[in-house]
């Protein structure tokens, strides 16, 4: 029971990583991709126009960047999948994040046309489009509901006001993106990076939770609820 139980322990662990990786991963890969294309701005480009058909980095960014940042995700979801099998809300929430890493291995699969010129009408653009849009909307919807999930747990509380602020922050930069289209790459690049912020500071604070857990092969417990006996013998003790 006690070698199961380390070894539990260790592939959770390692799920937890995928969370903590994907966002860094993910920041990196476009630094390095936007280096190797001449001419390419981090202010007026889309990320996608880094894997966009021929693009110098079409395969670098799609296999490195898409599809493995999107693998990341769902490797993190399904450990969470685990970690809160007892609880529905925090199991609805997984399966959002599980569903923006495929969101974004979709938008991998199906690259836009060369710069993601916006007036050309091709089925692989439209599709792109369609995922890439899906991962940003379930990725707040993730964020949300993951924080009313975990709201009941000791030390995970603080993540309810950080999932709240990176949807209402990304919401408004996808805004901006349109309302300043000379400025869309600066603006995407916002909107991801709050959500990215948000999946990291999440995923390191359920690690933490993980290891101040006495029991390894369930690292989130049961929320923690008073007895009614303990509430009633706390009210006597406070009327005194």
């Amino acid at each position: 029971m006690h070698t199961t139980s380390r070894s539990l322990s260790r592939i959770v662990k390692l799920g937890l990583v995928c969370g903590i990786l994907a966002p860094v991963w993910w920041a990196g890969i476009i630094i390095y991709c936007a280096h190797l294309v001449p001419g390419y701005s981090h202010v007026s480009h889309f990320i996608s126009e880094l894997a966009a058909r021929e693009s110098p980095t079409q395969d670098l960014m799609r296999n490195l960047g898409f599809y493995f940042t999107g693998a990341l995700y769902v490797l993190f979801a399904l450990t969470m999948l685990w970690q809160f099998r007892r609880d529905w809300r925090a199991l609805l929430s997984a399966l959002l994040i599980m569903a923006a890493g495929a969101a974004r291995i979709g938008a991998g699969m199906f690259p836009c046309e060369p710069g993601c010129d916006p007036h050309v009408i091709s089925l692989s653009q439209e599709w792109h489009q369609h995922f890439a849009a899906a991962g940003y909307w379930l990725m707040m919807a993730a964020a949300i509901a993951t924080g009313f999930a975990v709201n009941r747990y000791q030390g995970l509380q603080h993540v309810l006001a950080a999932g709240i602020g990176a949807a209402v922050w990304c919401a408004m930069f996808l805004a901006m993106l349109f309302i300043y289209p000379e400025w869309q790459g600066l603006f995407q690049r916002l909107a991801s990076g709050v959500l990215s912020l948000w999946l990291l500071v999440f995923a390191v604070s359920l690690w933490r939770y993980v290891e101040h857990s006495s029991e390894l092969s369930i690292a989130v417990a049961p929320p923690v609820r008073m007895k009614r006996r303990e509430r009633r013998a706390a009210a006597r003790r406070a009327r005194r």
